[in-house]
Protein backbone atom coordinates (compact mmCIF):
# COMPACT_ATOMS: atom_id res chain seq x y z
CA UNK A 1 0.00 0.00 0.00
CA UNK A 2 1.68 3.43 -0.52
CA UNK A 3 1.02 6.63 1.24
CA UNK A 4 -1.28 9.10 0.09
CA UNK A 5 0.63 12.58 -0.62
CA UNK A 6 0.88 14.31 3.02
CA UNK A 7 0.06 18.25 3.66
CA UNK A 8 3.21 20.13 4.85
CA UNK A 9 0.95 22.48 6.87
CA UNK A 10 -0.44 20.20 9.43
CA UNK A 11 1.60 17.86 11.77
CA UNK A 12 1.64 14.19 11.22
CA UNK A 13 -0.78 13.51 14.01
CA UNK A 14 -3.08 15.88 12.74
CA UNK A 15 -6.39 14.37 10.99
CA UNK A 16 -5.96 16.38 8.16
CA UNK A 17 -2.08 15.44 7.49
CA UNK A 18 -2.94 13.37 3.92
CA UNK A 19 -5.75 15.72 3.14
CA UNK A 20 -5.19 18.13 0.19
CA UNK A 21 -5.17 21.82 0.19
CA UNK A 22 -5.14 24.01 -3.03
CA UNK A 23 -4.60 27.86 -2.69
CA UNK A 24 -8.02 28.37 -0.32
CA UNK A 25 -9.82 25.19 -0.54
CA UNK A 26 -9.06 21.59 1.40
CA UNK A 27 -9.86 18.56 -0.99
CA UNK A 28 -11.78 15.51 0.75
CA UNK A 29 -10.46 14.29 3.29
CA UNK A 30 -7.95 11.42 3.44
CA UNK A 31 -7.75 9.09 6.70
CA UNK A 32 -4.35 7.78 7.91
CA UNK A 33 -2.94 4.97 6.55
CA UNK A 34 -3.25 1.81 8.98
CA UNK A 35 -0.93 -0.69 8.30
CA UNK A 36 -0.91 -4.01 8.70
CA UNK A 37 0.80 -5.27 11.83
CA UNK A 38 1.30 -8.53 13.42
CA UNK A 39 -1.39 -7.93 16.17
CA UNK A 40 -3.58 -7.85 14.04
CA UNK A 41 -6.65 -10.17 14.37
CA UNK A 42 -9.63 -11.30 12.76
CA UNK A 43 -13.77 -11.56 13.73
CA UNK A 44 -17.14 -11.61 12.12
CA UNK A 45 -19.51 -9.10 12.21
CA UNK A 46 -22.40 -9.73 14.40
CA UNK A 47 -25.76 -8.13 14.35
CA UNK A 48 -24.82 -5.53 16.97
CA UNK A 49 -21.90 -4.32 14.90
CA UNK A 50 -24.14 -4.20 11.41
CA UNK A 51 -23.63 -0.30 10.29
CA UNK A 52 -22.29 0.63 13.71
CA UNK A 53 -18.43 1.04 13.35
CA UNK A 54 -18.38 3.12 16.63
CA UNK A 55 -20.30 0.45 18.61
CA UNK A 56 -17.14 -1.69 17.45
CA UNK A 57 -14.89 0.24 17.76
CA UNK A 58 -15.42 1.05 21.47
CA UNK A 59 -16.46 -2.39 22.08
CA UNK A 60 -12.75 -3.18 20.81
CA UNK A 61 -10.54 -0.29 21.63
CA UNK A 62 -12.54 0.97 24.49
CA UNK A 63 -13.20 4.50 23.04
CA UNK A 64 -15.59 5.12 19.58
CA UNK A 65 -13.40 8.02 18.52
CA UNK A 66 -11.05 5.54 16.36
CA UNK A 67 -14.21 4.23 14.37
CA UNK A 68 -12.46 5.15 11.57
CA UNK A 69 -10.13 2.34 11.66
CA UNK A 70 -11.59 -0.84 11.06
CA UNK A 71 -12.94 0.01 7.83
CA UNK A 72 -9.87 1.88 6.49
CA UNK A 73 -7.83 -1.07 7.46
CA UNK A 74 -10.18 -3.13 5.82
CA UNK A 75 -10.82 -1.33 2.56
CA UNK A 76 -14.43 -0.44 3.30
CA UNK A 77 -15.27 2.40 0.60
CA UNK A 78 -18.38 3.03 2.99
CA UNK A 79 -17.18 3.13 6.56
CA UNK A 80 -20.69 2.55 8.00
CA UNK A 81 -22.96 0.61 5.45
CA UNK A 82 -20.54 -1.94 4.13
CA UNK A 83 -20.21 -3.38 7.91
CA UNK A 84 -22.13 -6.02 6.41
CA UNK A 85 -23.84 -9.26 8.41
CA UNK A 86 -21.44 -12.19 8.35
CA UNK A 87 -18.63 -10.50 6.95
CA UNK A 88 -14.80 -11.13 8.21
CA UNK A 89 -12.80 -8.11 8.98
CA UNK A 90 -9.50 -7.33 10.11
CA UNK A 91 -9.26 -5.91 13.31
CA UNK A 92 -6.09 -3.76 14.06
CA UNK A 93 -3.51 -3.93 16.74
CA UNK A 94 -5.18 -2.08 19.81
CA UNK A 95 -1.34 -1.57 20.18
CA UNK A 96 -1.07 0.38 16.47
CA UNK A 97 -4.00 2.18 16.95
CA UNK A 98 -2.86 3.79 19.61
CA UNK A 99 -0.13 5.28 17.74
CA UNK A 100 -2.23 6.63 15.49
CA UNK A 101 -4.28 8.91 17.63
Amino acid sequence: MSLPKYNPHYKQESTYHYTHVTSRYMGYYVHRPVRPSSGDTTMMITERYVNRPDLLSFDVYGMEDVWWVIPVRNGLQDPVFDLKLGMTVVVPDPFEVRSLI
